[in-house]
């Protein structure tokens, strides 16, 4: 008798991440992957991948969004609802009681737990209490209480409490007075958080936990920077310390974390400490890299989701490059494109091979903006 395929309904396809949530789900036979997106023209709704590719406009209305995921829940006969981003993810867990079939959610942590993650300020609060290591941090509002900053040891970094991602608006300073210069010099309308700036060097975690309990997980350190010191790495070499694992497992007890998370750390040199530095409370961009080292997070997700059970996956010590890492390789030595092996084996490339048309389809719509754009302007 033939198996019958599981059903996964992604629910805010519009997402960034989209690409390599399928990616990983592709590797999986026994799977329909549905999507639903406010974002009409995605390139991956030509993704040979998905089964079904669902538009719906978008709504300021989370009930209406959530109406629609109840809607494609019934339709396809969904075994398990996988939010992917934060935004969905939270609405997910604030009208959770809206949910028809409440047994077809995945994985989620409660309210106030994600709400704590995702907070910088929150997160440094509960780190000090929970005795975690991170750096020593202040909240300010706008300019206000700036004072309060000659108290930091500098240099000092300021980023967003929320949001942004991919080290926007993350500013290093030197002192005291640049610092202070910058809040009187520009409109920062927005709470930001000032934090103690760690000598080291930056490693992250990638969690699957239920109920604070690490079910799978990888460590991964930069190799290659990318475009600043605040940007993702474009290259990473997986490898295992007990020692970072252990203030993992710690957080992830402290928030009784259900879900995926990405946590970032720092090394710190001076004491000789792993300190978080933020929590992405969704999936993340090198989740390629991470089923390419052998832990397929989506996949396992699922299956976490549905109640099976299973080993903790070991992981490969595998170096990897992203597609921005592999052209600043191949920049920097022309030779390495004749590394085949590395290239497929080790780099995004391959998915992009087995699964053209988006790649097509996003190269096509980029030109044709292009030409559009460049003769609008000729007089």
């Amino acid at each position: 008798m033939k198996k019958q395929k599981t059903s996964i309904l992604i629910p805010d396809g519009e997402s960034h991440i989209l690409i390599h949530v399928i990616n990983c789900l592709s590797k999986v036979n026994e799977l329909n992957i549905y999507v639903m997106s406010n974002t009409k023209n995605n390139p991956l709704r030509y993704s040979r991948h998905i089964k079904k590719f669902t538009y719906y406009k978008k709504s300021d209305s989370d009930i209406d969004w959530i109406n629609n995921i109840n809607k494609e829940v019934q339709n396809h006969n969904i075994d398990v609802v996988m939010p992917i981003f934060e935004v969905g993810i939270r609405i997910l867990i604030k009208h959770k009681e809206d949910i028809l079939l409440k047994n077809k959610l995945g994985l989620l942590p409660k309210l106030k737990d994600f709400d704590t993650a995702i907070n910088k300020g929150k997160l440094a609060k509960h780190l000090y209490i929970n005795k975690i290591p991170g750096p020593k941090s202040l909240i300010l509002e706008s300019n206000k209480n700036l004072e309060k900053v000659i108290n930091l040891n500098f240099p000092t970094i300021i980023k967003p409490l929320e949001g942004f991602g991919g080290g926007i608006g993350i500013k290093k300073f030197k002192t005291f007075e640049s610092l202070k210069n910058h809040y009187t010099n520009n409109n920062i309308n927005y709470t930001t958080i000032v934090q103690e700036y760690i000598e080291g060097y930056d490693i992250d975690c990638s969690v699957l936990c239920r109920n604070g309990n690490i079910l799978a997980f990888t460590i991964q350190k930069g190799n290659m920077m990318g475009a600043s010191e605040f940007t993702p790495q474009v290259g990473l070499s997986f490898l295992y310390q007990q020692e970072l694992y252990n203030v993992v497992e710690k957080l992830m007890r402290s928030l009784d974390w259900s879900g995926v998370a990405h946590i970032d750390m720092r090394y710190d040199k001076n004491t000789k400490e792993y300190k978080v530095i933020e929590i992405n409370t969704r999936f993340w961009a090198t989740l390629d890299a991470s089923l390419i080292a052998n832990v397929n997070f989506p996949n396992l997700y699922c299956k976490a989701s549905m109640g099976d059970t299973f080993k903790k996956p070991d992981y490969s010590h595998i170096e990897y490059l992203n597609l921005k890492g592999l052209i600043k390789r191949i920049k920097s030595d022309f030779k390495f494109i004749f590394e085949l092996k590395f290239i497929l084996n080790n780099t995004p490339l391959i998915f992009a091979l087995k699964d053209p048309l988006p790649m097509i389809y996003k190269f096509i719509t980029r030109t044709k903006n292009n030409l559009i754009s460049k003769f609008s302007k000729t007089p």
